[in-house]
């Protein structure tokens, strides 16, 4: 009869509303705020500078290969970087003076991308991968240049030889013709040195369509063996257990448990003020084991509706709602047990430090850093907290990996030990402190 007044209490019944409030609703404005990355980058207006009269073939490739809506062209680059430093723009290309000609001359040349760090990171990140792609693919199509031309230099310069001897025995017929014409009667010279002109004319726009045929070809067949040389290391990339697009998704795990975390910061609190009330009645600790059952309920109940709603909002499959349901219900009641520790120890008073502790969760739950890339102290804590464990089971749950029995076991390990410390400081501490907030006036 207890335990039913202790569940039907202002601050049972507060906690199961704080947890579908704060489970659903957190998780539903995070997922669906950061759908729009990287999938809306395209939308970012970007600049093309073009500093170079020669290069404005390379200038008009660029605007085409971009993948944005807005792609502007200018040559004034002071212009730009202002646009730039405003966020008018998120990234100049700028294509140096004497680009093209350096290029011809074999020097070593530099196709110059800003970007100003002061954005978002997902922004900064995205615009410095189109920059490492933009300039992976010019300098693929320069090397193919150079190596078409290194391949054709051959042919060409024999074309060349070809094109000089047939000149010169063109230039030795047209003098032969010319003695002849010299030597014929007056009266014909006019009318047989307008045909040779006409003969050298037709001759001479014959070989030149001949020669600028023949260089097409022997370019076109050095491309194709050029083509090989540029691009002779294909990068395949392979993904197992592959995430879908946006940052969204790849924050879920992250989220998810986040949001179910602050729902225990506050919860614990509500559950804290029921557990003095019944203390005084029923005795501390009968008050403590219905505040243990109480969290266990509420972390069974509440979480199979935020469960439900996650694998609903991200279209997972329904085989994986028992064990988000699972990971969900053990991490809600950890962090009931955790933030219970200075709220019994210090009253309400203690939500004030479990709010500097959920900070560390932040960072030691490693929903966005990885454990190996934290420093020695986040390293150190992260197997204290018990939204590492959750975070790392939710990314097996959605979208694949192995171990996650494991991780269950270890969060349950945590929850156990910091039962039992709850459960010692309820023997230690004979009266509950209890902040009366009208005291503060």
């Amino acid at each position: 009869m207890t335990l039913e007044k202790f569940l039907k209490s202002k601050g049972s019944l507060l906690a199961v509303t704080i947890v579908l409030i704060y489970g659903i609703v957190i998780f539903a404005i995070y997922f669906t705020g950061y759908h729009a990355m990287p999938n809306s980058l395209n939308k970012l207006p970007v600049t093309v500078v073009n500093q170079d009269q020669k290069s404005k073939k390379l200038a008009r490739q660029l605007k085409r290969a971009l993948p944005f809506d807005t792609v502007k062209t200018t040559t004034n680059l002071s212009q730009a970087k202002k646009q730039l430093n405003d966020r008018k723009t998120y990234l100049i290309v700028d294509i140096p003076k004497s680009f093209n000609t350096d290029v011809s001359a074999n020097k070593q040349v530099s196709l110059n991308f800003y970007i100003n760090d002061s954005n978002q990171t997902s922004v900064v990140s995205g615009m410095k991968s189109v920059a490492k792609t933009i300039g992976t693919t010019v300098n693929t199509n320069i090397v193919l240049q150079k190596s078409t031309v290194m391949i054709a230099e051959p042919a060409l310069t024999k074309l060349q030889t070809r094109i000089k001897h047939t000149q010169a025995k063109t230039n030795s017929k047209v003098a032969t013709e010319k003695a002849k014409i010299a030597a014929a009667p007056s009266q014909s010279q006019a009318n047989l040195t307008a045909r040779l002109q006409k003969s050298i004319a037709s001759s001479k726009q014959t070989a030149t369509s001949k020669a600028a045929t023949q260089k097409e070809t022997i370019l076109k067949n050095a491309k194709k063996k050029a083509a090989p040389m540029a691009s002779s290391v294909k990068t395949k990339i392979h993904v197992k257990n592959q995430v879908k697009e946006g940052l969204n998704y790849s924050l879920a795990p992250f989220i998810t448990n986040l949001a179910l975390y602050i729902s225990a910061l506050f919860g614990t609190i509500m559950l804290y003020g029921t557990y003095v009330k019944f203390a005084k009645q029923i005795g501390r600790f009968k008050s403590f084991i219905n505040m243990e059952i109480s969290m266990a309920l509420i972390a069974i109940i509440g979480t199979a509706f935020v469960s439900w709603a996650v694998v609903a909002m991200m279209g997972l499959a329904s085989s994986s709602f028992a064990d988000l349901w699972i990971t969900s219900a053990l991490l809600l009641f950890s962090a009931y047990n955790f933030n219970a520790v200075l709220v019994l120890l210090l009253g309400q008073i203690g939500t004030a430090l479990n709010t500097f502790l959920t900070m560390l969760q932040v960072v030691a739950g490693a929903g966005m850093v990885p454990v190996i890339a934290m420093n020695t102290f986040f390293k150190g804590i992260h197997g204290l907290m018990p939204m590492y464990y959750a975070v790392r089971a939710d990314f097996n749950i959605m979208y694949g990996g192995t171990g996650t029995t494991g991780i269950w076991l270890g969060l349950l390990t945590l929850t156990f030990v910091t039962i039992l410390i709850n459960l010692g400081i309820v023997a230690l501490r004979k009266h509950q402190p209890m902040l009366q907030f009208e005291q503060l006036s």
